[in-house]
């Protein structure tokens, strides 16, 4: 069972939607490999490789890649269409049409070709640092530190613990409170990806040290800085001191660990070291009362830092660290050169246009016809989930009550947000590539700060639409899913309703479960932290799951190299009542009527031929090994065998006693 307990759960979406054609035998398709199936194989004896096994034997995994699968095949085209899209903005700016599309592919366009003029970049050297580097050698003491490192403070939503200012600030949703922001401050400044780099005795961390130190001292003599060597020792002498106080991964991905209120004259008695009146100036929140502290022993630790360490290894660590967010933006040997100049080029394009992007996107590749009728597979879902909460042994009536309440309230967004990003005071001017970056960052950073004078708005979107993927944020209380993934073949809305609420509607249920297990147990429906289960629903709840844990621990793909079923248990929860919530959900569409026989085959076999269908995958041994080592997500073999525990499967196969998957109905696991 995963122990993440952050409030935000960015989900890894593996749905796929395809259309089931006539049979030549009872369950035949034609040899389409997209499409077909496997008629040697009884699907009672291995419904994964008979709905998939046509599609197995003619796909390969690309070079370079351990694994691929449908979702992948999807982000690839995404990234062709996201890549046509700028690229074309940046050649012309189309005639006519819509004037804010027009205006948003002019920024999109001159912002990529601006990143893409190596020449003008390489012309201007490191004359854009300029005004930078004269604020950082002027820094004499505390004060004038702690003012230019408010300076820096950007945005960072906390999903990565570094970054390369000191610290980030996410602003969102506070833990208690559901109707105000509050600015979140994270631990940054490292420039190792973790704090046991700087102190793990394992000889390749040795190296790896003694690696960076070196490329410290390289980005000082390519900067033109005298002694380059002495200035890097400080550098990671610095970084080092930062670290030790920093929180690991495991207690920032703990949410009540992270869970510190503090009020502006905490930092002063907590956090001595640093002037934060002129800290808090310098970032834009000096009117700031209230803070959550992700790490509260990384802002103490740094501040005495602020106070102990030389200023010359201050200014050291603060011109290097500037090189290296500018990197991008700067002459060729000061960032890791990219092999796709390209590639890198809408990257970044992306990192601050993403949602203007978007809206590129969508209006090109899902249309308005695609919102709506995910938006009534949604709410279909929603109706399901209700109707099974309501009737959920393992709660006790308080707990449903709460779960029910959790349910109204949840605010399931598809495709796009109702409201855009209004980019209108972005200058982006085409050969200014630094420019741009550092305007960029400064509107995206005020744009944040302005939510503090504003209620939370739980519809507020957080996931790109070009992104193939899905987001829970329990806190607030909402989930969305992306137009890159609800579209052919995840999700057709001309298509197939069976297909669809097999493969698409069953990720949706699969997700909002998420609300009502051991990962959303301690979000009420408004989003505040707190656990709402008792401990006799906890009892109860691991009592029904076990069994499945169990069956789980059955699934060997080698000799002696099983599945491990407590460490997949909450996502395969989530598969099996996902699954049979989605059919519940594809009833309801029905409306009482029978589903039509496509191609020769049943609405019920188009429905779990698609769930099968969303799991197909090819990967390497190595990789098998490591996905089942490390994994909370089990295979997509056993992700599909999650139908031998639904009873409309058995009929609609005609599954029987002596075939492999078969459950007597007793065995068949319910939670």
């Amino acid at each position: 069972m995963s122990d993440f307990r952050s409030p935000v759960l960015v989900l890894a979406a593996v749905i796929v939607v395809l259309a089931a054609a006539a049979p030549a035998t009872p369950f035949a398709t034609p040899s389409n490999p997209d499409t077909g199936t496997d008629t040697t194989i009884r699907p009672g004896d291995d419904f994964y490789r008979f709905a998939n096994g046509p599609w197995l034997k003619a796909t390969t995994i690309p070079a370079g890649r351990s694994s691929y699968d449908t979702s992948a095949m999807l982000r690839d085209e995404n990234a062709r269409r996201v890549r046509e899209l700028v690229q074309g903005a940046a050649d012309a700016v189309p005639a006519g049409g819509n004037p804010v599309e027009r205006a948003l592919a002019q920024k999109i366009g001159d912002y990529y070709a601006s990143q893409m003029d190596a020449a003008a970049i390489q012309a201007k050297g490191l004359a854009p640092l300029s005004d930078e580097l004269a604020a950082i050698a002027a820094i004499t003491d505390r004060d004038t530190l702690s003012a230019y490192l408010g300076s820096t403070l950007r945005l960072d939503d906390g999903s990565d613990t570094q970054d390369d200012n000191v610290f980030g600030v996410w602003i969102h949703q506070g833990f208690h409170d559901p109707d105000r922001y509050v600015p979140h401050l994270v631990q940054g400044g490292l420039g190792l990806a973790d704090r046991e780099d700087y102190f793990a005795s394992a000889p390749e961390k040795a190296e790896l040290r003694s690696t960076y130190r070196a490329h410290i001292a390289a980005v000082f003599k390519l900067a033109g800085f005298a002694d380059p060597d002495a200035r890097a020792a400080r550098v990671l002498d610095l970084e080092t001191a930062l670290a030790r106080s920093h929180a690991s991964r495991a207690d920032t991905d703990d949410v009540f660990k992270t869970d510190n209120a503090w009020r502006r004259a905490d930092f002063d008695a907590k956090a001595p070291g640093m002037n934060w009146d002129a800290y808090f100036k310098a970032a834009g929140l000096d009117r700031q009362l209230d803070f959550v502290v992700w790490q509260p022993s990384a802002v103490t630790g740094t501040a005495a830092s602020v106070a102990g360490q030389p200023i010359q290894a201050w200014q050291d660590y603060l011109v290097f660290h500037l090189i290296a967010h500018y990197a991008a933006v700067l002459p060729q040997g000061f960032g890791a050169d990219a092999p796709d100049r390209a590639g890198q080029a809408i990257a970044d394009t992306t990192a601050v246009l993403g949602e203007a992007i978007g809206r590129l996107y969508v209006a090109r590749y899902f249309p308005p016809e695609a919102k709506a009728a995910a938006v009534v597979m949604a709410e279909n879902i929603r109706a399901a989930w209700r109707a099974r909460l309501v009737h959920l042994a393992w709660m006790s009536p308080g707990t449903r009550a709460k779960a029910l309440a959790k349910l109204a309230a949840l605010k399931i967004g598809v495709g796009y947000g109702d409201t855009w990003t209004d980019y209108s005071a972005l200058a982006v001017i085409r050969g200014d590539a630094f420019g741009n970056m550092r305007r960029a960052e400064a509107f995206l950073y005020r744009h944040d700060l302005a939510k503090l004078a504003q209620p939370v708005d739980p519809a507020e979107w957080s996931l790109l639409p070009q992104v193939v993927g899905a987001v829970i944020n329990f806190s607030p209380n909402s989930l969305q899913f992306s137009a890159g993934l609800l579209q052919p073949p995840y999700f057709d809305f001309a298509g197939d309703a069976a297909s669809n609420y097999g493969s698409a509607a069953a990720g949706m249920a699969h997700e909002i479960g998420h609300s009502f297990d051991e990962l959303g147990n301690i979000y009420d429906a408004g989003g505040r932290l707190g656990q709402w289960w008792t401990a006799q629903d906890l009892a109860r709840y691991r009592a029904a799951a076990a069994p499945l844990s169990a069956q789980y621990d059955a699934y060997c793909p080698q000799a002696g190299f099983c599945v491990r079923g407590k460490q997949v248990l909450s996502e395969s929860i989530g598969d099996l009542v996902g699954l049979q919530v989605a059919h519940a959900a594809y009833l309801l569409a029905l409306n009482g009527r029978p589903d039509a026989v496509k191609n020769g085959m049943t609405g019920e076999r188009r429905f779990f031929l698609a769930f099968a269908r969303r799991w197909r995958r090819v990967q390497s041994d190595a990789a098998l090994r490591q996905q089942i080592a490390g994994d909370s997500h089990p295979p997509g073999e056993y992700r599909s065998d999650t139908v031998r525990n639904v009873d409309a499967w058995y009929r609609a196969y005609d599954v029987k006693p002596g075939d492999k998957l078969y459950l007597a109905p007793k065995n068949r696991i319910r939670i």
